[in-house]
């Protein structure tokens, strides 16, 4: 190790002197590395999420419901949904049979349900039956409570029913028939789907549906777990083609494995071209690898160092972060970029120390507006911008600590091409911005389209637009709610209570208003713990009713249907049970994600509501009363993509007056006007080209504008430190060009708030360089 050390310092100084500030920034970068290495490679947790609900802040107004929702989300995100359809029957129960073994048969998933076993009916059945004189439905109980000798009236209509199939046992044990309608009218109240030979079955016309539901063993947002989609998918096209069966399916691991999927074929196809072109444009201008291999260096140890500063800060870092900070930290091959254009310029006298120097001072302001541009972000409470500045501001300071300290060491000689490619062009251009028409006129030109456009803008805070749903999957996904009345649902009311059974009283008081708001078409449904149980004071409720039935209108049912005895109660019929005791049987598995346990000491619950039409009227309401709080996840997170929106304006405002006033004290009011001028318009309009496409402003319009402002920046101060040299021109053609094609291709993205992004970073970065001239002096000698 000595001896690499021994080695590596006689690069970095000529002089017998060793040069300790590189060497101890190798010994930090190798750190860094080994850290990597072993945190990705070596253990079993990945550093990288991309759970897009990481990116977001807790509820600041309320921790209880945020607590609330992970719960919600971690339980409802495992679920998966298959739906199998044919018009054979048998055909229908065979694939079922194959596709149910394969899942079953996988490690991948805790629990298949699919055909019903005689004992778990059994268990349904018995449990409900012997408990048939404290259960009643909302409709039973309200016909007892008023009108009880309808009843009666009921029973002999089901008699007389030719299709009814009352047994003589069924009547000697459930004479008022309660039960039956119990368990008719108990029935998911917006599903199709009833038990046919052990399955779950639907019919509509002559197709007939099945029902397969699985829970994922793991995360729908691992890579592990998302890889079990072909798998799956594999399983439906052997089905399909052995027995014509077609399978429907949704669940959050199909939404988050196409978004996935369709990231990484994205950042493959735009990564692929735009390296390509970055490598072909560098060979062309500098016709050597080692400019190449340098400008790639000071980038690959900016990424490495921030990738660890971040993961150490956070424990993980979130893919989105980690793609933007990657282009914000693009700005740092700037720096190179003009070490090397220098370096190609000076030609035979070329002295890597001088040619250090020559660039200290205009890398080094540009490296502080830079970190003002992103520091900002750091002060926020949003976890995904604050992961995002870390990650840029620790990159470009690790990228040109590379520059200055390694670069000199790397570089003692010459460059092998010392003619500067376009020379004649570049200098014909920078004379152009001599005459006063063109200096003035282009400028003002833009600024004025750019004015123009701007009382057009329009903004859409939706955080939908993060991910674009493939239709086929949202097809499937309308399909299946529709048979089954189970679907994703973004609305909900949280309940609390000092304990479950206050809590269930307090669900069953709900219960009046959701029929209501149901009934006035505020809502198309929902789904409670009421309606699989009742809380025990409601069960001793429905058993009064039942024995006043009984021993007032049980003689007179006796005498219509011309019985022997008058129906009596058995002796010591009721047997409460609590919802801790349901919740330990089979029968509460469908309705058992829908209590949330204990929070902060207070038993909850979740509501889902179903097609909510009017929110405000429930967002009243749950203000209005104790310990109900309505969760509206979508509009809850837009509604923070709008405050942060407006943060982020805000804080470029104030990086723009801080930048301003540190570039005054270098550069005069004049001086600083013209550098910070060709920034400002293309900022503009890279916000107006959103215009002119039809397309409305989200946060990450605005994030293009932090990179537009870092980069803009560093082009001017290289014009007003470098005057009218073209090689200074060169460099930031160079990075104008390497920009647009790594990070300006993201507006090709299917996303829309990437295509946003990519999309103002590349007319904003076009502008940027276009006017940077602006910033020299007009009089060439100046």
């Amino acid at each position: 190790m000595q001896k690499k050390l021994s080695s590596i310092s006689k690069r970095f100084n000529a002089k017998s002197r060793t040069n300790w500030p590189a060497i101890l920034w190798l010994v930090c970068v190798l750190l860094c590395s080994t850290f990597l290495i072993q945190r990705i490679f070596f253990t079993t947790a990945q550093p990288f999420e991309t759970n897009i609900l990481k990116l977001l802040p807790g509820n600041q107004q309320d921790p209880w419901v945020e607590k609330a929702f992970r719960q919600i989300s971690e339980r409802m995100s495992d679920r998966l949904i298959f739906i199998l359809s044919q018009h054979d029957e048998n055909r229908l129960y065979q694939a079922a049979r194959q596709f149910e073994s394969a899942l079953s048969a996988s490690h991948d998933f805790t629990q298949v349900t699919g055909k019903i076993s005689d004992q778990q009916r059994q268990q349904w059945t018995q449990y409900y039956f012997r408990h048939r004189f404290q259960q009643l439905s909302p409709v039973q109980h309200e016909r007892l409570s008023q009108h009880p000798e309808q009843q009666i009236q009921q029973v002999i209509q089901t008699l007389y029913n030719p299709f009814s199939g009352v047994t003589g046992q069924e009547l000697s044990q459930d004479p008022f028939l309660l039960f039956r309608e119990f368990l008719t009218q108990n029935q998911s109240l917006n599903s199709r789907f009833s038990l046919k030979n052990n399955y779950l079955i639907a019919q509509d016309g002559e197709t007939q549906y099945l029902l397969i539901t699985a829970r994922l063993a793991q995360s729908p947002y691992s890579f592990s777990a998302q890889q079990t989609v072909a798998q799956i998918n594999h399983w439906e096209q052997q089905i399909k083609q052995t027995y014509q069966v077609n399978t429907d399916h949704t669940g959050v691991l199909f939404y988050a494995e196409s978004g996935t999927r369709s990231a990484k074929s994205e950042i493959s196809t735009i990564g692929m071209f735009s390296l390509i072109g970055i490598v072909v444009l560098l060979l062309a201008v500098f016709r050597s690898m080692t400019p190449l291999l340098l400008a790639l260096l000071s980038v690959f140890t900016g990424i490495l160092v921030a990738l660890t500063v971040v993961i150490i800060t956070f424990g993980k870092i979130h893919l989105f972060s980690l793609v933007v900070g990657t282009s914000l930290l693009g700005i740092s091959i700037d720096y190179a970029f003009h070490y090397l254009t220098h370096r190609l310029e000076m030609g035979a006298q070329w002295n890597s120390k001088q040619g250090i120097q020559h660039i200290r001072v205009a890398i080094t302001l540009g490296l502080i507006t830079s970190l003002i541009s992103y520091i900002g972000l750091l002060m926020t409470p949003f976890p995904g911008l604050k992961q995002l500045a870390l990650f840029s501001t620790t990159g470009l300071t690790a990228a040109y600590l590379t520059v200055v300290l390694w670069y000199p060491g790397l570089t003692k000689s010459p460059a092998r091409n010392v003619a500067l490619p376009g020379q004649a062009l570049l200098s014909g251009w920078l004379s152009l911005w001599q005459k006063n028409g063109f200096r003035w006129g282009m400028p003002a030109l833009i600024l004025t389209g750019s004015l123009i456009l701007l009382p057009h803008l329009r903004y859409d805070d939706d955080i939908r637009q993060l991910q674009t749903l493939p239709p086929e999957l949202k097809q499937q996904e309308t399909r299946i709610a529709s048979l089954t009345g189970m679907q994703a649902s973004q609305q909900s009311l949280i309940v609390s209570a000092e304990n479950d059974e206050a809590l269930m009283q307090r669900l069953e008081t709900l219960d009046e208003q959701l029929a209501q708001w149901k009934k006035d078409h505020q809502i198309q449904g929902y789904q409670s713990l009421t309606q699989a149980i009742h809380s025990i004071q409601r069960q001793q409720e429905d058993f009064r009713l039942i024995r006043q039935l009984y021993r007032n209108f049980g003689p007179e049912l006796a005498q219509k249907l011309k019985l022997s005895v008058p129906p009596s109660l058995p002796q010591k019929q009721f047997q409460a049970i609590s919802l801790a005791d349901f919740l330990r049987l089979e029968v509460s598995t469908p309705v058992r994600l829908l209590y949330l346990g204990k929070i902060e000491q207070q038993s909850a619950a979740v509501v889902l509501l179903k097609e909510v039409t009017s929110p405000e009227v429930i967002r009243s309401f749950a203000r209005q009363t104790p310990q109900i709080r309505y969760l509206n996840k979508v509009q809850d997170i837009s509604d923070l993509f709008n405050q942060y929106r407006l943060k982020v304006m805000e804080l470029l405002a104030v990086a723009i007056v801080l930048i301003t006033a540190l570039l005054i004290t270098r550069y005069g009011f004049r001086r600083t006007t013209l550098i910070i001028l060709p920034t400002f318009i293309a900022c503009l309009a890279g916000l107006s080209v959103s215009v002119i496409v039809g397309e409305p402003l989200n946060l990450f319009h605005l994030l293009a504008l932090i990179l537009i402002l870092g980069i803009g920046i560093d082009y001017t101060l290289f014009f007003a430190e470098q005057k009218h040299a073209p090689g200074t021109l060169l460099a930031i053609t160079l990075s104008a060009v390497t920009t647009l094609l790594s990070f300006g291709l993201l507006a090709l993205s299917q996303t829309q708030a990437i295509h946003g992004f990519g999309l103002t970073l590349l007319c904003g970065i076009f502008v940027v360089w276009l006017l940077s001239p602006l910033a020299t002096s007009s009089n060439p000698e100046h």
